[in-house]
């Protein structure tokens, strides 16, 4: 039904989203500027980048605020929290596990946009004698009961290796699959493929 009252006005549509994609950068914002210790991760390739602000709450909480855009496909932007800590109690194995809410809209077909509310986590292993070099993953999924307006399923998956070139910053490649299913254009990749990317730490 809101679908239906948006689809005759365009222009709505698009105030609509740009909202959407602004609250989220604002509260991405809202993290950079209250955190203490907080870490920047940019990542590209040739058709989208991605920016993430995390702020780590105490010891074994992350809060994080991202924004993806893809020239050809659309944007995806998100805010998440996790609970952190050591996975099989060994030090260099790190995991976290939580929800991230979506906001994804879809630049082709019908222009279609909704949001997400996905489960998931990552992991990231440390090499204990080269600590320069890390490793991880993440996969995230939303199904259909946690999806909503014009999306019917989301998920999110990647991997990267990381070395540290200082202590506060990394470089990394890493590689993503992220796609939504829409209720009118179908199953929709929003990026795949590789890209290269940096962490900050302040």
């Amino acid at each position: 039904m809101i679908r239906a009252s948006l689809t005759p006005y365009p222009e709505l549509r698009r105030r609509v989203r740009t909202q959407n994609i602004l609250l989220t950068g604002s509260l991405m914002l809202l993290l950079a500027t209250g955190a203490y210790a907080a870490e920047v991760d940019l990542n590209v390739n040739d058709h989208a980048a991605r920016l993430t602000l995390g702020l780590p709450l105490g010891n074994n909480v992350l809060v994080d605020g991202s924004w993806l855009h893809h020239d050809d496909n659309g944007d995806v932007a998100s805010v998440g929290a996790h609970v952190m800590g050591a996975a099989s109690g060994v030090d260099p194995l790190k995991a976290g596990l939580g929800l991230r809410f979506n906001y994804i809209y879809n630049d082709r077909g019908d222009e279609e946009d909704g949001t997400a509310l996905a489960m998931g986590g990552f992991l990231r292993y440390t090499l204990p004698q080269y600590d320069r070099f890390s490793f991880g993953g993440s996969l995230y999924y939303s199904p259909e009961v946690l999806s909503f307006g014009d999306i019917e399923k989301f998920y999110e998956y990647g991997l990267w290796s990381s070395y540290s070139l200082i202590k506060d910053a990394d470089v990394y490649l890493g590689w993503r699959t992220m796609k939504a299913e829409f209720k009118s254009d179908g199953t929709e990749r929003m990026d795949t493929g590789f890209h290269v990317g940096m962490r900050v730490r302040f």
